[in-house]
């Protein structure tokens, strides 16, 4: 049998002595110290007993041994912690509140949410969130097209305002903030009137350019050219997994915080 003790005393000047727990065991350097290191106070020690209870040998344990089970044990106390608080996040939000905030947040930030067909071989996607970088940009949303490393802006600190309007509820104990759960829903809506805009205000200012320089008949043409452009650009334009994915779990949310809005009301 093997108990794990610490030195109390060590062999310089007669006996050494060890505890295990609030036990204590006397022990000689001959015939039981199993190393070549000299025992020391406060050294971790691997205690055998034999059959008849009394100290057979002493190991002692190595600081690389201690040290990976300190790791252990903070680990698995971290993941007792963490086990309980999610726990506490479950039962205060609800799974399916948990489940539609997650989608919302793979739909926005980790997939496409349009992707545009350049060639046969090339078909770039866009994320909602870079979409948001392109309407930020001060250069105009067809200018920018190509680029969507820039800042998100006013848009991004929207979308997390947004992205935290379902957990309204749990910091305001009002029956109007349910309707927090409609703010996903509402800004994407509103992204996609700005983005329309975007294009639309591109095309007029191209026309408007060409009327000055080449008059009515440029101006006629450059419509017909524009109109032509945007009606390839469309075709071209495919809505990806993203968008569906947002779309339905804004949907879920706003009609959730509707419903807990009037059922509050109705009270």
């Amino acid at each position: 049998m093997k108990k794990r003790g610490k030195i109390l005393r060590d062999t310089s000047i007669g006996p050494g002595l060890l505890a295990i727990g609030l036990e204590q065991y006397a022990f000689q350097l001959e015939g039981m110290w199993k190393s070549d290191t000299a025992p020391k106070v406060n050294m971790v020690v691997e205690v055998e007993f034999d059959e008849g209870n009394a100290v057979s040998a002493i190991y002692p344990v190595a600081d690389t041994q201690l040290a990976k089970e300190q790791a252990e044990l903070a680990m698995s106390a971290a993941r007792a912690k963490g086990a309980e608080v999610a726990s506490g996040v479950v039962a205060r939000l609800g799974v399916p509140m948990l489940v539609s905030l997650g989608l919302l947040v793979i739909g926005w930030f980790f997939l496409n949410a349009i992707s545009v067909r350049v060639s046969s071989n090339f078909n770039p996607g866009l994320s909602f969130w870079k979409l948001l970088a392109l309407l930020n940009s001060p250069s105009g949303l067809l200018q920018s097209f190509g680029n969507t490393s820039g800042s998100s802006g006013i848009y991004g600190l929207l979308a997390i305002v947004c992205l935290a309007g379902p957990l309204l509820p749990h910091v305001w104990k009002d029956k109007r903030a349910h309707l927090g759960g409609l703010l996903p829903l509402l800004f994407m809506l509103l992204v996609v009137g700005l983005i329309y805009s975007g294009i639309s205000n591109g095309i007029s200012e191209a026309r408007g350019a060409a009327s000055q320089f080449g008059g009515a008949e440029a101006a006629r043409m450059m419509a017909e050219m524009s109109s032509g452009m945007a009606r390839e650009a469309l075709r071209a334009i495919s809505i990806g997994l993203g968008a569906y994915l947002s779309l339905a779990a804004s949907l879920y949310l706003a009609g959730r915080g509707t419903i807990k809005f009037l059922a509050a009301k109705a009270v």
